[in-house]
């Protein structure tokens, strides 16, 4: 989105910065305000899949909920490497994407091309998240809760 932005609009390093802030703003007071309104309303899972629709939700509290309390930081750490990743990749692809539609060179002419394809991806995770079962979140640690006493006879 910043190599679009730059390259059609010519966007500066200010201008870039007070989208930064304008959107951690945004999503800042929509984490405290609104989220706890909608999750008892609304449920998680159709938040899940408004937010992929709108792009604007993480799915990580969904995927914490469904590992015990040891496991919390494997979890946010293999969301953190997968995001990382995805980040690098669509970059990579999307980068090259938008500079090849926004040249002369470009295959045909739709300067809004690789902008549309990241739309029909999110699209495509839209409806993968419709798949999605709920499942019992993890309460507890099982084996503490269920410990025996065996008495020798």
């Amino acid at each position: 989105m910043h190599y679009y932005l730059k390259a059609r609009f010519q966007f500066n390093k200010n201008q870039f910065a007070d989208l930064m802030m304008i959107s951690g703003i945004g999503a800042t007071l929509t984490q405290l305000f609104l989220m706890p309104i909608l999750v008892p309303a609304v449920g998680e899972e159709k938040l899940l899949t408004t937010g992929l629709f709108v792009s604007c939700i993480n799915i990580t509290s969904i995927a914490l909920k469904q590992v015990g309390p040891n496991e919390q930081g494997m979890v946010q750490g293999c969301l953190s490497g997968i995001t990382s990743v995805a980040n690098i990749i669509s970059s990579l692809i999307f980068s090259p994407l938008t500079a090849l539609f926004l040249s002369e060179d470009a295959p045909f002419n739709f300067p809004r091309f690789s902008l549309m394809c990241l739309g029909l991806i999110l699209m495509t995770s839209f409806f993968l998240s419709l798949m999605i079962r709920v499942t019992p979140p993890i309460v507890g640690d099982k084996v503490s809760s269920n410990r025996c006493t065996d008495t020798l006879v």
